[in-house]
């Protein structure tokens, strides 16, 4: 193929790592794309739920879509079932998320309240010590949903069944045949002014969809960049007298 005074001859190799990476640098930003209005759509949500006022966590259908809505409830928790969420960075420092069931007032039925975060110590079978009231307690906050809170790398989400117990990711159904309770599908974040939590910052993404969409336009970049790459490594210039031949 000839444009002008050079000459387009594919070759083999080139060729065959082009349709390779090409579809994959494309998928990659779209995939990008995608990420990014999925972040806005949840910016939408969360702005939409934290616009209403706060109501009582009975008052709630749980099969709704209730994500990030503001509740209040009372309770009392149980101190002998606490959770430990690992892997939970804080100001660069690695850490801990305190998660304690909650009896929801006269039920049978229990939520997880994500009390927040607690600095971890080097050796690592050394868990963190933190006090958890006996009474009674009233309590506000916002639900969330516990998919994707967590790294998941293995068939369960801890390793040993002693208490506090330690996980890697929350999974309800889980966690319900290790406390022995009914738990709520939701978890409650403890609200940043309430009494007896700890660190609390919340995020409701881990960064914002202006970035993904700088990383898709990166992708797409590197896939024009393969197109330019693959077009002039595979060119060449035709000589004046080759080219007069022609």
């Amino acid at each position: 193929m000839q444009f002008g005074n050079r000459e387009f001859t594919p070759r083999l190799w080139p060729t065959v790592a082009t349709i390779i990476l090409l579809p994959i640098l494309l998928r990659l930003g779209f995939w990008q794309l995608d990420r990014a209005q999925e972040k806005r759509e949840i910016e939408q949500r969360y702005a939409e739920q934290q616009a209403r006022p706060a109501v009582e966590l009975s008052s709630l259908d749980p099969t709704g879509q209730i994500e990030y809505r503001r509740v209040r409830l009372g309770g009392q928790f149980d101190d002998d079932r606490q959770i430990l969420l690992d892997n939970q960075v804080h100001q660069k420092r690695a850490g801990y998320h305190v998660l304690t069931p909650l009896r929801i007032g006269d039920t049978e039925q229990y939520i997880l309240v994500n009390r927040g975060w607690v600095d971890g110590h080097l050796q690592r079978d050394r868990l963190p010590q933190f006090a958890t009231p006996q009474k009674n307690v009233e309590l506000s906050g916002r639900l969330k949903l516990p998919s994707e809170i967590g790294l998941k790398l293995g068939e369960h989400s801890y390793t040993d069944t002693s208490w506090p117990l330690t996980v890697q990711w929350l999974d309800i159904e889980e966690l319900e045949n290790q406390t022995g309770h009914k738990l709520y599908p939701y978890i409650l974040q403890l609200g940043e002014n309430e009494p007896h939590g700890f660190v609390r910052d919340w995020k409701i993404i881990s960064s914002s969809p202006e970035k993904s969409t700088s990383y898709a336009v990166q992708w797409f970049t590197l896939a024009l960049a393969l197109v330019l790459i693959f077009i002039f490594v595979n060119s060449r210039k035709i000589e004046h007298a080759e080219h007069e031949r022609k």
